[in-house]
């Protein structure tokens, strides 16, 4: 039998499997994304874990799906209407773009960080969802890390595509949903942004990137994000 480990983390996605036990998809912070089976009784809640619960696990190795041989809550996240679907948001992209079994202690902290910022209603959601996005993308291997904001122009112009060198927009390219203002990258890399045409534009650049990993893959609660801020402009 292999040997118990435990892990902390939280959970991304939780769905029920046969009668009274459930498939956990989590993120944690020693193991990264993990899959896990939980059967009844081993929830030190009594009910069902659901998303943004954050747990403590003691997990057996079982091929890709760990065996859940206890669970207790540590506390939760409280998210309601848009900052719900958000959160959901945020979850999906962890869930479709992040490798299983690889610790990244930096996604785990962002996340962290952005489920916190969600919970607080002082807190503006769309600089939450692009600075997580930001962090997740340098995770990925674009090599974001790697600007310097202090190099940057704020009135350039910046084409930034997938895999490739940051470098100057050509005039025929700033159009581009690649294409972004040093002011504004400089305000992503600081997490900072708040203006709203910079939001704008990095909401562009964000999406066109993370599109570009996700391939043929739909992010579901992005659509219902688009459709309730088409809601509340009407």
């Amino acid at each position: 039998m292999s040997e118990e480990r435990q892990a902390e983390g939280y959970v991304l996605h939780a769905r029920r499997y046969r009668e009274s036990s459930q498939l956990l998809e989590l993120l944690t912070a020693e193991e990264g994304r993990m899959s896990g089976l939980l059967r009844r009784g081993r929830s030190g809640s009594g009910s069902a874990a659901q998303a943004f619960l954050h747990l403590q696990v003691n997990w057996r190795a079982r091929g890709s799906l760990a065996t859940l041989t206890r669970c207790e809550e540590l506390g939760r996240f409280t998210l309601t209407g848009e900052r719900a679907v958000c959160g959901l948001y945020v979850n999906e992209l962890c869930l479709k773009l992040l490798p299983r079994d690889m610790p990244l202690a930096e996604v785990y902290a962002a996340y962290e960080a952005c489920l916190a910022g969600l919970a607080d209603v002082q807190q503006p959601v769309e600089p939450l969802l692009r600075r997580f996005e930001w962090q997740l993308l340098v995770q990925l291997g674009e090599g974001l890390e790697f600007i310097d904001a202090s190099e940057l122009d704020a009135a350039a112009a910046y084409i930034l595509l997938p895999q490739d060198e940051l470098r100057l927009a050509l005039e025929a390219e700033r159009d581009s949903a690649f294409c972004i203002h040093g002011a504004t990258l400089q305000a992503l890399v600081a997490g900072t942004l708040g203006d709203r045409v910079a939001l704008r534009e990095a909401r562009r650049l964000m999406r066109a990137l993370l599109d570009y990993h996700l391939g043929s893959k739909t992010i579901v609660s992005r659509q219902l994000i688009t459709r309730m801020h088409r809601e509340k402009q009407s």
